[in-house]
């Protein structure tokens, strides 16, 4: 079995490039690598110094830093998905194995010794229900792993779903106020 590939870690810096290009603005860089434009006034902050009081004054090649977050969405969906690989590699695997041991077929025989080997004596479990509890832990492993992938992608919708809450309940407030 292959080891997982991780993602790499979310990313501390980013450069700013070219028109057109996701990194030309701080909107495309918040979307791009928080999955939330919004988030582009946090960037800003993070490197007011840098850019200076407008900022849409970007100049390619500009390095800025980019604010730490709790949730990184993008990255919890990337961990995600190498752990769903992960789970149906095993899968796979396991199902090659169980296809690998029928075509075996009854290598211990019909004897005394190999319904013994096969079945188990003396309160001990044989082949048959040995091979079986191996078999259904992988499959259990397989299933954690697909399990655990299936929970970070419900984690980072939820992240967006409360980003988008909390930008309803600001604007709220804020039209309540404008009103007054």
């Amino acid at each position: 079995m292959t080891p997982p590939t991780l993602p790499p870690d979310p990313p501390k810096y980013v450069t700013i490039t070219g028109p057109g290009t996701p990194h030309d603005s701080l909107w495309g860089i918040a979307e791009d690598l928080f999955e939330d434009g919004t988030r582009w006034q946090d960037i800003y902050s993070a490197n007011r110094d840098v850019i200076g009081g407008d900022p849409s004054r970007l100049k390619v090649g500009m390095r800025l830093v980019l604010p730490p977050l709790e949730i990184h969405p993008a990255y919890i969906r990337s961990v995600a998905k190498s752990l769903n690989d992960e789970g149906v590699d095993i899968n796979a695997k396991l199902s090659e194995a169980r296809k690998q041991l029928d075509a075996i077929g009854n290598f211990w025989g019909g004897d005394d010794m190999g319904t013994k080997f096969y079945k188990g004596a003396d309160g001990r479990p044989g082949y048959e229900t040995s091979a079986a509890r191996s078999l259904d832990g992988v499959a259990a492993f397989a299933d954690f792993y697909r399990t655990v992938a299936g929970r970070l992608r419900d984690m980072a919708d939820r992240h967006d779903d409360v980003e988008w809450e909390n930008t309803i309940q600001a604007l709220d407030a804020a039209l309540k106020t404008a009103e007054t």
